[in-house]
């Protein structure tokens, strides 16, 4: 074996053109592999590491699908219910920029968790220093900070027993925990004893009651059928909420990647893993058809090698370890290559990701046993075409190079045209998500978000409206208005559980409208008197079945004025109803004109500084929270980028050896053509028209593939872009000019070699 592993080095060098290819194509795609098993590995592991991850489960309202249900069941599923050993309320708010006040400073920090001294006992947290050692919370009035967000806020300073105000929520200090990580879908920086009424930071109203409501996370005792303990709370649940019909559990498990039930955990994106795990497993299949197309044309080459061996009496297993040493050659250089090309890409695809890739995943149990078995897999796939040579001819064959072309060239053209098809439908699916990506940042929102800045001011911090009044005293600012709730951000909704529908309300200003650019279609606006009227959007009437608006009440407020429905949320979803009346809030609409910005920016801050004494100024542009809303689009469409650039790379790598043997293997005919007068044209004609005709075979058949999948993709928007016919050309013309681009050098050297070369020695 040592002696042919050294020959296969030596022949490896004698053909260091197919080497190189099959080697460096097969290196990149093991390389994209690994690096996608890993992320796809660490997104299915998400909250795996919680010790009793198999037994928590999270209650979910079956007819809403929401989470966020009454809070008072918490005690009732700790004392009524056998099954459950625990039951925590978990209340997250991630998005919430809470302003934090110290003895000396101000800042913000954006995630807020309300829970009890119960969540430390359920999950695997770290709690890195405490005043009480049992009770994280040490009291009714406690705070935890998170690792990062203690040394934001005290720095150097030890933050146990400290004040700490949490918008208008007085705190002391009593633990300090490591950061919620990738591998959590629970986030926040700041943790709050919900046990305190004044501390939960959700409520809701329903049923002539106002009560606050949360997420309960339950710990099963050991043994419990998850069906008979669901069947046993809906039997005797609605003795204790009368806002809830039916519940489900959800495994803790399940949280992660399941975006159909509504909550505020951390979530992955299932189309994102899919996407990547299905280009990654055709990667694969491309860099493993170069490889086999390089390993077979080597080894058809060694025919009469192998003729001659079996004439010298080698029997089967010397000649296919001859050639599974040249194949461990392959395996090993390529594995070598991987590896490099891995650590060399990491900072490209934690990007790509925007997690942080654990390097330790790449030795993890599953990813190297997945790894020697598709090894393995490559070795068999490699000396099958021997064996079958074996089998079917006779010495006389090997020792005479004969063998048919016909049907090597029949398998080889099958390979390129899947290699050109899965390269065709990765161009159209670039093409199709970079358009809906367009589509959405440019789709009328209905109203207008170009220079329109949102100040959030934090509780007691100003008086809002002299704040209104001070900035329209620049010239530069047209319009201001105060609301409770923005488009983007309303948290005041109403479910009732006749309704189909969802209310949504914002307490605004006279000047709302007219600052947002919301045009008004039918009635008036409102004014400063009109405590019992409303105005409402077009989707209000449609879910009331309402055709005239006069004389019409929703849920107690007469309806005065009609505006053209608007987006307030993400354009995933359609618009739903929204109700607009007078009240006071603590948002700040900006309508800046047009011109510079940049004084206008300063003046606000200045008119800020001087009517709050420590308290940070935050604000946001309208345009870019709501370009932020599609962050996940715009990281599928970076993901599909890069991974179509390298599915490309690999194809063109095959491309480029399928036209470096053919015209190795056509070097005589090519000298025979040329002394008989052919043209250099001819002679490119004749190389090339064989790739022409497998990009269009590959064309047809990518194409339906490609119409299914992006149809099913685009089905997730609201609002979509059209897949038009001019789409499929596009990408088919690119896949034509890449090919004829990767294989014209060649044919153009073959076609202008001196004929004699060839013909010398015939």
């Amino acid at each position: 074996m040592r002696i042919d592993i050294i020959i296969s080095f030596r022949n490896l060098c004698r053909s260091k053109i197919s080497g190189i290819l099959g080697i460096l194509g097969f290196a990149i795609g093991f390389a994209v592999c690994l690096v996608i098993g890993a992320y796809v590995y660490g997104e299915l592991k998400v909250d795996h590491q919680q010790k009793n991850y198999r037994s928590i489960f999270r209650l979910v309202d079956s007819k809403t699908n929401n989470c966020e249900i009454d809070y008072r069941l918490n005690d009732i599923l700790n004392e009524k219910y056998a099954s459950i050993k625990h039951a925590v309320p978990v209340e997250i708010q991630p998005d919430l920029n809470a302003d934090i006040y110290t003895e000396e400073h101000s800042y913000y920090i954006q995630g807020l968790v309300a829970t009890t001294n119960d969540f430390f006992d359920m999950f695997s947290i770290n709690v890195l220093e405490c005043i009480d050692p049992e009770n994280p919370f040490a009291d009714i009035n406690s705070s935890i900070l998170t690792e990062s967000a203690a040394q934001k806020i005290f720095g150097n300073v030890n933050p146990l027993g400290q004040s700490l105000r949490v918008s208008h929520m007085q705190t002391i200090v009593s633990a300090v925990i490591a950061d919620f990580d990738a591998s959590s879908s629970f986030t926040g920086q700041i943790l709050l004893n919900s046990t305190n009424e004044n501390f939960r930071l959700n409520n809701n109203w329903a049923n002539g009651e106002t009560f606050n409501t949360t997420n309960h996370y339950v710990l099963l005792e050991e043994n419990v059928l998850i069906d008979q303990l669901t069947a046993e709370l809906n039997g005797s649940i609605g003795d204790y909420s009368k806002q809830i019909e039916a519940i489900k559990l959800q495994a803790l498990t399940n949280i992660y990647l399941n975006t159909t039930i509504r909550d505020k955990n951390r979530h992955g994106s299932n189309a994102l893993i899919i996407t990547i795990s299905v280009i990654g497993i055709l990667i694969l299949l491309l860099s493993i058809i170069n490889y086999i197309n390089f390993a077979i044309a080597l080894q058809l080459k060694k025919l009469n090698l192998i003729g001659i061996k079996k004439t010298n009496g080698a029997g089967v297993w010397n000649i296919v370890s001859y050639f599974i040493a040249d194949i461990f050659v392959w395996v090993i250089l390529s594995l070598s290559l991987s590896f490099l090309i891995v650590y060399a890409s990491l900072p490209l695809f934690n990007q790509l990701f925007q997690q942080r890739l654990q390097v330790e995943l790449f030795y993890s149990f599953p990813m190297v046993i997945g790894g020697i078995l598709f090894l393995l897999m490559v070795v068999v796939i490699s000396v099958l075409p021997v064996l079958l040579l074996l089998s079917r001819l006779s010495i006389q064959d090997f020792l005479k190079n004969n063998l048919q072309n016909n049907k090597q060239s029949k398998s080889f053209n099958f390979l390129s045209v899947f290699q050109l098809s899965v390269s065709i439908i990765l161009l159209i699916g670039l093409i199709v998500t970079v358009n809906q990506i367009a589509h959405l940042k440019h789709q009328n929102l209905g109203f207008d978000d170009q220079l329109l800045l949102h100040v959030a001011v934090p509780f007691r911090a100003l008086n809002e409206q002299s704040f209104k009044d001070e900035l329209l005293k620049h010239p530069s600012i047209e319009n201001v208005s105060l609301s409770a709730g923005i488009p983007g951000k309303i948290s005041n909704k109403m479910n009732n559980p006749d309704w189909p529908y969802t209310l949504n309300f914002i307490d605004v200003d006279c000047d709302f409208m007219k600052t947002m650019g919301i045009m008004l279609l039918n009635g008036r606006i409102l004014t400063p008197n009109d405590k019992d009227n409303c105005i409402v959007n077009q989707a209000t009437l449609e879910a009331l079945e309402c055709v005239d608006y006069e004389n019409t009440k929703v849920n107690g407020l007469n309806i005065v004025g009609v505006v053209q429905d608007f987006n307030f949320a993400s354009l995933h979803q359609k618009i739903e109803p929204i109700i607009m009346k007078i009240g006071e809030g603590r948002d700040v609409n900006i309508r800046i004109a047009n011109g510079e910005i940049a004084p206008v920016m300063e003046y606000i801050k200045d008119t800020w500084g001087k009517m709050t004494s420590n308290t940070p100024l935050q604000y946001q542009f309208y345009d870019s929270w709501f370009d932020s809303l599609y962050k996940k689009e715009e990281q599928l469409g970076n993901a599909i980028s890069i991974l179509a650039l390298v599915a490309i790379a690999i194809t063109c790598l095959g491309l480029l050896g399928q036209i470096v043997q053919i015209s190795s293997r056509r070097t005589k005919e090519i000298g025979i053509r040329k002394v008989n007068g052919a043209k250099i044209s001819e002679i490119l004609t004749m190389l090339n028209k064989d790739f022409i005709k497998w990009v269009v075979i590959a064309f047809v058949i990518a194409t339906p593939i490609a119409y299914y999948v992006m149809n099913r993709w685009l089905e997730n928007f609201a609002y979509k872009t059209s897949l038009s016919w001019w789409i499929f050309a596009l990408a088919g013309l690119l896949a034509l000019g890449i090919a004829l681009l990767t294989v014209s050098w060649q044919s153009w050297l073959a076609a202008t070699r001196n004929p004699v070369e060839a013909l010398r020695y015939e």
